[in-house]
């Protein structure tokens, strides 16, 4: 099969790293990087052509798919620009900032037979996807309780708040293990540095069948969090996300009957983690590379396709609306 030529727009943080992801990526060639900033154009390195415009890159024959890395703000206008001209589409996490424009990206994307991909790389550790697996075989029992945090010091942004940076990784986490109906969202956010973009936010998500959210975001922490949190009936889960720490943990437990208690305390009948996994040398981002050209090439839509990834702008539109 010849290569999947790819276009990426922005060499920032990210850009840069997808950049190296996909030049490594069997089967995707790197044509051409839109970027305007001199430093960065400058260490973009040979091998691609480098432009200062989209409409450029766009332009270009040889881009059968386009990167937008690019602050949240612009997700929404250069997804539909990268559709309008015919390109299948990944964009950096999240899909848009209001549910109007994801529904537009996911029926643009749908009308003009393209592949629309979110980058929630999460989704691609073969860690979370056998948490999704014990779930699935009813290990945990039946799951009443998710808690998520996500936190650490930077990078701050000044277009939109941590709630829309930072959540999106723990809601995609949510949507994919228990994609129950989301009956309640509620979010409080609490602005420090620069008024009205919350530094710091809390938020809760209340499922059909009795199960609960709780989603804890910072970007002003002194520790350096990733977790994910699943409590079932019968079995807890851990799943430590942090690349260089990546680990799943399970954990069995048994609590006393409290209708049989006669006394203030309910005994812990037992608790001790039984098995642990830890992440193998795999990059999730080099996965999920992967993922983007199998759904490009076979057509079907991967875990953080567009049409999966609108839920997670729905809960974070239900929790934290943008003016």
């Amino acid at each position: 099969m010849n290569a999947l030529r790819v276009g990426i727009i922005g060499a920032g943080y990210w850009g840069e790293k997808l950049l190296r992801v996909f030049r490594g990526t069997d089967g995707a060639q790197v044509t051409v990087v839109c970027e305007r900033d001199p430093r960065r154009r400058a260490a973009i390195g040979p091998g691609a052509d480098v432009v200062d415009s989209t409409a450029e890159l766009l332009g270009r024959a040889d881009v059968d798919a386009v990167l937008v890395a690019t602050p949240p703000s612009t997700h929404y206008a250069l997804a539909r620009e990268v559709l309008a001209a015919g390109k299948h589409c990944w964009v950096e996490k999240p899909l848009a900032m209001r549910v109007g424009d994801a529904q537009d990206l996911v029926h643009t994307a749908r009308r003009k037979g393209l592949t629309l991909f979110v980058d929630e790389t999460f989704l691609y550790d073969p860690l979370l996807q056998e948490a999704k697996r014990w779930i699935e075989a009813g290990r945990l029992g039946r799951i009443r309780h998710l808690s998520f945090q996500r936190l650490g010091m930077g990078r701050i942004r000044r277009d939109s708040d941590v709630w829309w940076n930072s959540a999106p990784h723990d809601l995609s986490i949510l949507c994919y293990l228990v994609p129950g109906t989301p009956e309640h969202v509620s979010v409080v956010g609490f602005p420090y540095l620069q008024p009205g973009i919350a530094d710091i936010a809390v938020g809760t998500v209340q499922l059909s069948g009795g199960v609960s959210a709780h989603v804890y975001v910072s970007w002003l922490s002194p520790l350096k969090v990733a977790s994910t949190v699943v409590v079932g009936s019968e079995g807890m889960l851990h799943y430590e996300g942090r690349f260089g720490q990546r680990a799943l943990r399970f954990f069995e437990y048994g609590v006393a009957d409290p209708t049989t208690v006669t006394n203030n305390i309910v005994p812990i009948n037992n608790f001790a983690s039984t098995q642990t996994l830890h992440g193998g040398a795999e990059e999730p981002l080099a996965l999920a590379a992967h993922a983007f050209l199998m759904s490009v090439r076979t057509a079907q839509p991967a875990p953080s396709a567009g049409e999966y990834s609108q839920r997670v702008v729905e809960l974070l539109a239900a929790g934290m609306p943008v003016a």
